[in-house]
């Protein structure tokens, strides 16, 4: 007799992403979440939710004790998370386009202050770069890398990426 044929789970994609974009791209997730009801919050906010909680602490607690590592952590480690299908890739698009929008507003906000619009140019540059990487991977027909995820290859900051944090 035949029997059902089970369809092997798709390819899970692993995105790597310096912790401060995932910072961003958190709490834009926990704003959407609030705003909708925790019953409808992004599936990627769930599934992220406990790699989020431990990282918040530990940047928490590492910015009232060390500074110095808490800046190392924020720009030179990496989180590697995994999405299980496109449509959690362009969840992860649409937040990193809207975290964009605000990074905009904010520069906007902070004419005259150079200092602060360095700091902004240099996250929107590289939350745009993101976005364009996320784009290529939800599209149709591509197909996931099973890791190494949406980092840019030449970042456009200074040299980091000392270490990898695994979520």
């Amino acid at each position: 007799m035949n029997e059902p044929r089970v369809n092997p789970p798709a390819a899970m994609t692993e995105l790597r992403l310096v912790v401060w974009q995932f910072v961003r791209i958190m709490v834009q997730l926990e704003t959407v979440t609030k705003v909708r009801g925790g019953s409808r919050a992004p599936s990627v906010y769930q599934e992220w939710r406990g790699s989020w909680t431990e990282i918040d602490r530990t940047l928490e607690r590492l910015g009232k004790t060390d500074m110095e590592a808490f800046s190392d952590l924020m720009m030179n480690q990496d989180v590697v998370l995994r999405c299980r299908d496109r449509s959690q890739i362009n969840e992860v698009t649409r937040t990193a386009e809207n975290v964009v929008a605000q990074l905009d507003d904010l520069m906007r906000d902070a004419r005259g202050d150079a200092k602060r619009e360095e700091e902004l140019q240099f996250e929107r540059r590289e939350m745009k770069a993101l976005v364009k990487q996320l784009r290529r991977l939800g599209r149709p027909g591509n197909k996931p890398r099973p890791s190494g995820g949406p980092r840019p290859s030449k970042p456009s900051g200074p040299p980091k990426r000392a270490r990898t944090r695994k979520a």
